[in-house]
């Protein structure tokens, strides 16, 4: 059975329809958090999956297909959400626990800002490499260092 995508019943769309659910959504992004001064983005993604389905609709896809294609996404996407949601434990559990501040104690008595940033370099890479994650690395280490460098005053842009 050949691709229900690739027969001449589906049009291809120019490059205006395919960027409109793209800056619409951002478009929406933008009003919820500059005009609302809310950041939480599931109303707008969903208005945005909205007008992305509208769009195929009118590029003579069927609702079916369309599910499908939403349904084989997320089932694609969710070995990295997984991966996402075991992260955020990894950082609550390392706050909530004392780790983080402990981190942040040790550093500052055994580190001098002359071997700072080198230490702070070797250390996210060993954590980054133990871990698998760097989000994880940047959620934990990365939240210590940066008390760490703010004690003994280097800047954030460093």
């Amino acid at each position: 059975m050949p691709d229900p995508t690739t027969t001449s019943r589906y049009r291809k769309p120019g490059l205006l329809l395919a960027l409109t659910p793209v800056v619409l959504t951002l478009l929406v992004l933008g009003i919820q958090l500059f005009y609302f001064d809310d950041f939480t983005p599931h109303i707008p993604l969903a208005i945005g999956l909205a007008i992305t389905s509208l769009v195929g609709i009118r590029l003579g896809f069927r609702w079916k297909r369309i599910e499908e294609g939403i349904f084989h996404v997320i089932h694609v996407s969710l070995p990295s959400v997984s991966v996402l949601i075991c992260v955020g434990m990894i950082i609550g559990v390392w706050i909530a626990s004392g780790t983080v501040p402990t981190l942040i104690y040790y550093g500052l008595t055994l580190l001098s800002p002359a071997v700072f940033l080198a230490a702070a370099m070797l250390l996210c890479s060993v954590v980054s490499v133990s871990l698998g994650t760097s989000w994880g690395t940047v959620g934990t280490v990365g939240l210590a260092l940066m008390g760490i460098g703010a004690g003994f005053e280097i800047p954030m842009y460093w």
